[in-house]
């Protein structure tokens, strides 16, 4: 039975990805791998020389705290969609949740799927491994993504049974772990890890998948009934009618829809992304010899990010628009200037936490101050402008605006600011790019 419905996942995998392999196997990796050869080259060859950054490196007790930390971000983001998945609320009447199949092979076909789920996860933590130049570290990874699907499987569906799915009570918990993450000596690491191990793996697959995974189905149901039909109060519906004023009144329609419909989670990613951002701001109060551009473009590119899965949900619901006199053009000014708009106040802040913490000159701070904003505006625009590089695809287009945006950072905040006009043709090349792919589509 295991056999059967691993080869159904596997077709239905290779059908996926006969779509999208040049991206996961050709674009994807010579693009990272050229982002990261160049970053590591200018970190440790050309930082001094340059003078704005300095040479990059992480202490071993850093590392093994930045990745546990790391971890725990994962179980707290991922922890509304593996219940999606855990509890089939929306897909109880599907084929294979009604054949009589033991909860050991059902337990066993979840594991892998994850598995494969997890994958960029660690892979990304491995490249970051070979960044900071841990390769003593290299093994860890590969052993943490064998097991680690069991911790998550069991820890999401023992918080489940015991308590309601709410974010707000599970933010509180993290927040104490972290805690003791920065407390804890680094040598109790392992143990703690071993025990949460045997703790959530076996209490998960005897308990939690045979048993509570069907006892709370129907309150599982109701709340994520609750969660996706909450209404946006009067205080947030005015402070959306505010930062509207600050677009072009030809796209100002668009915009107010997609904050609208971020607001009310139907781009689940928007809490992701702030809570990363959050993290971010966090660490520019103590950035060492990173330059605070490096924090900037890190924040103003997750947070517009936004942007992508933002597109890419709404394209089932585009042909709606056509009954609406929309250009082309607006449709693409519109996902530029929502992108702008939610990262416009980071920069704002990483100049206030700068002049807070380190308290420099007023022309050094007005100095700075430009090269933030000028850092901020070039991001947001490129995450934004390439909207429609991917085929609607986010992974794609996180590809291409994670390039331009490293480049855009290097040209003005290590090179010389002026170099910010190159953003211009860019998105004038972008934008004939959008107009011709959203015609073809049929959006006009």
């Amino acid at each position: 039975m295991f056999k059967i419905i691993f080869k159904s996942k596997l077709r239905v995998m290779r059908r996926m990805l006969a779509q999208d392999w040049a991206t996961y196997f050709i674009l994807g990796p010579v693009m990272m791998g050229v982002a990261f050869l160049l970053g590591r080259r200018i970190f440790n060859d050309f930082a001094f020389g340059v003078g704005r950054i300095q040479s990059v490196s992480i202490s071993e007790e850093l590392a093994v705290r930045l990745s546990f930390a790391f971890l725990v971000l994962k179980v707290f983001f991922n922890f509304l969609p593996m219940a999606r998945r855990l509890y089939p609320t929306e897909r109880s009447l599907s084929i294979e949740d009604l054949l009589p199949i033991d909860f050991q092979v059902r337990y066993k076909v979840f594991y892998v799927e994850q598995l494969f789920r997890d994958l960029p996860f660690f892979v990304g933590g491995l490249v970051l491994l070979l960044f900071f130049g841990q390769t003593q570290f290299m093994v860890w990874p590969l052993f943490i993504w064998l097991f680690f699907p069991g911790v998550e499987i069991g820890f999401t569906l023992t918080w489940i049974h015991f308590w309601s799915p709410d974010r707000k009570q599970l933010a509180g918990v993290f927040l104490i772990l972290f805690f003791f993450l920065g407390v804890l000596p680094v040598a109790q690491f392992s143990w703690w890890a071993d025990f949460f191990t045997i703790l959530f793996v076996p209490l998960g697959y005897y308990q939690g998948f045979k048993v509570w995974r069907y006892q709370d189905m129907g309150r599982v149901e109701q709340f994520f009934v609750r969660h996706e039909t909450r209404k946006i109060k009067t205080a947030a519906s005015s402070l959306l009618r505010v930062l509207c004023q600050c677009v072009p009144e030809t796209v100002r329609p668009l915009v107010r829809r997609d904050l609208i419909l971020t607001a009310r989670n139907f781009v689940p990613h928007i809490w992701r992304n702030l809570a990363l951002v959050i993290l971010t701001l966090l660490a520019v109060f103590n950035r060492r010899d990173i330059d605070a551009s490096a924090y900037c473009a890190l924040a103003v590119f997750l947070m517009s990010s936004t942007v992508a899965p933002l597109f890419s949900l709404q394209r089932p619901f585009r042909p709606m628009d056509n009954v609406l006199p929309l250009s082309a053009e607006q449709v693409w000014r519109a996902k530029l200037s929502f992108a702008r708009l939610i990262a416009f106040p980071i920069p704002l802040l990483i100049w206030g936490i700068e002049m807070g913490m380190r308290p420099i000159p007023w022309p050094e701070a007005a100095s700075l101050f430009l090269t933030l904003m000028l850092v901020g505006l070039a991001v947001s625009s490129l995450v934004g402008g390439s909207i429609c590089e991917g085929d609607q695809r986010p992974v794609l287009q996180y590809i291409v605006a994670a390039f331009m945006s490293v480049l855009a950072t290097l040209f003005i905040a290590v090179f010389n600011p002026a170099l910010f006009l190159l953003l211009f043709p860019v998105l004038s090349s972008l934008k004939g790019s959008a107009i011709t792919r959203l015609e073809n589509e049929g959006v006009v």
